[in-house]
Order: C-alpha cells, then sequence, then structure tokens
C-alpha cells in the first residue's frame, strides 16, 4: 500500500459498502491496478453516426475480463456500486464518466441490465505512485425492485413471475389470463378448415395450423369470385369467365354452322370519296 497511513483498501470497500448498502448479505470487492479509465465525449461521424474510440473500447474489455474472474453470473436484483478511484495525477476527469465507464462494463457480467443499479457512488483520490481502482458490488435493499428479483403472484393460479419491462402485469401467462376472463384454453376445439381437435394459444384461434388457415383463405376468396362460364355448346365449365366454348368443342369444329364465314365481295368493296 502506499505510504502515509492510508487505511487499506479492503477497510475501504467495506466502509463505503457499509454506506451503499448497510445490512447486506452479498458483497463483492475488486482492485483495478493501473490508470482509473474515463468515458470519452459522443464522436460522431460526418453522416451523424456514433462512433467509440478505440482507446474507449480496449479500456472497457480490460475492465470487462476483470470483472469476469470476480463474477460467476450475474447477480439478478438490484445491485448497489461503489468506486474508488486513484489517478496519478491531478487532470480534470468527471467521476460521473469513470463511473459511466465501470457500468458499461460490467452490464452482462455483474448484473443483467443497467437498470438493476439502484445505488451508486464515486469518490476521486490522487495517488501518483499507484494509480487504481476499488471496486465494490453489494445487494440493494430498495423499494423499487429490478431484475428478475422483481416477481408478482399470478391472480389466477399464483404462482410468482417476474416483471420484466411491464409492471401492469397481472397473469403469467396468456392461459391464465383468459383461463381468468372465462376462456379455458386447455380445452380442445375443432379446426374449421379441417375440423381436427386442437388446443388454441389465443380465444380467437380457429385454425389448428398456418397451412389450415391459408386453404381456408384461398377456399372463400374461390366462392366469392364471379361465377366461371360454361361452353355454349356442351355445357362444361370453363377456367375462365368471358363465356364462349371449350377446347374439346373449338376442336372438333373450329367454325360452328352457327357461325357464317365471311367471304370477300367485291362489289361491296368500300372506294373512295370524291374529293
Amino acid at each position: 500500500m502506499p505510504p502515509g497511513g492510508r487505511e487499506a483498501d479492503s477497510e475501504r470497500a467495506l466502509r463505503l459498502c457499509a454506506a451503499l448498502a448497510p445490512g447486506t448479505g452479498r458483497l463483492m470487492s475488486t482492485t483495478i491496478l493501473g490508470e482509473p479509465a474515463s468515458k470519452s465525449r459522443p464522436r460522431f461521424t460526418r453522416s451523424g453516426k456514433p462512433y467509440r474510440t478505440r482507446e474507449d473500447v480496449d479500456a472497457e474489455k480490460r475492465t470487462a475480463a476483470h470483472l469476469r474472474r470476480l463474477f460467476t453470473e450475474p447477480w439478478t436484483g438490484n445491485v448497489a456500486v461503489g468506486a474508488v478511484f486513484f489517478r496519478p495525477n491531478k487532470q480534470r476527469i468527471d467521476v460521473d464518466n469513470m463511473l459511466k465507464h465501470v457500468c458499461d462494463a460490467a452490464n452482462g457480467i455483474a448484473w443483467v441490465d443497467d437498470s438493476q443499479v439502484t445505488a451508486i457512488y464515486g469518490i476521486a483520490e490522487l495517488d501518483a505512485e499507484q494509480p487504481r481502482t476499488i471496486l465494490v458490488f453489494a445487494q440493494h435493499a430498495s423499494t423499487l425492485t429490478r431484475g428478475t428479483d422483481n416477481v408478482r403472484a399470478c391472480e389466477h393460479c399464483g404462482k410468482p413471475f417476474p416483471l420484466v419491462g411491464r409492471t401492469t402485469k397481472r397473469f403469467c401467462t396468456a392461459a391464465c389470463a383468459y383461463k381468468a376472463r372465462g376462456h379455458d384454453l386447455a380445452e380442445p376445439v375443432h379446426c374449421k378448415q379441417c375440423g381436427n381437435p386442437f388446443r388454441r394459444r389465443t380465444k380467437k384461434q380457429v385454425m389448428c395450423s398456418p397451412e389450415c388457415r391459408a386453404n381456408h383463405l384461398r377456399n372463400r376468396r374461390r366462392e366469392s369470385a364471379k361465377p366461371r362460364s360454361k361452353c355454349s355448346e356442351c355445357g362444361k365449365t370453363l377456367a375462365h369467365t368471358r363465356g364462349g366454348r371449350c377446347r374439346d368443342c373449338w376442336r372438333a369444329n373450329p367454325t360452328p354452322a352457327s357461325e357464317p364465314i365471311a367471304l370477300f365481295d367485291p362489289s361491296k368493296e368500300t372506294k373512295p370519296c370524291p374529293s
């Protein structure tokens, strides 16, 4: 430890944890040697697309690799984060930018989502001989529960389910929601197209498969279409609605007797009008 009668890093981590999350039962602390990294300002290309500098990416990868050795799996409940940054010089760097770097590197490693961090604290110190970062992670008891520990009992079956994103959800599954409204999806119904029994996934489902739905729509379009014409001689249904004769009747008699053959009559030839 650096001279000067300073308290040990482990003792300071315990004191920081007691201030952030008093009475917690889960605590992890670590020390990262080297100059503390800071999140740089947003940068944009000429077209307006944001990008990250190579220094930021490499520093975040180093911090994430260090945290992976500490966490075997991400925590699921509320998390309190504390950090003490020992800087090697008096350069003006904001503490919140250094905390932002730690939170971005720990996302997906120390916790599942950033919203689980409900308590955060950062301290900046000077230590030119041994720059380092002391990190403390602890469970945080808060009335605003986050993560998969934020559960609610289903109003139908009573089974607890996590509230992820949507906090007004009342039932664990759609089946429980329909049962609570009087629609039991467990009872099989008959498919409207093929007639086979199946279990619905929603209240409005009437087809057992996408194939039956496609066949039903195809048949409905055929029924609503204009009726097809029939052959004027044999009465056979044609493949169009233009009328006339079928192909077999036309091959048997290309020119029927009912249609007189138009012959060329020289006497009826039109003459141009005299000018």
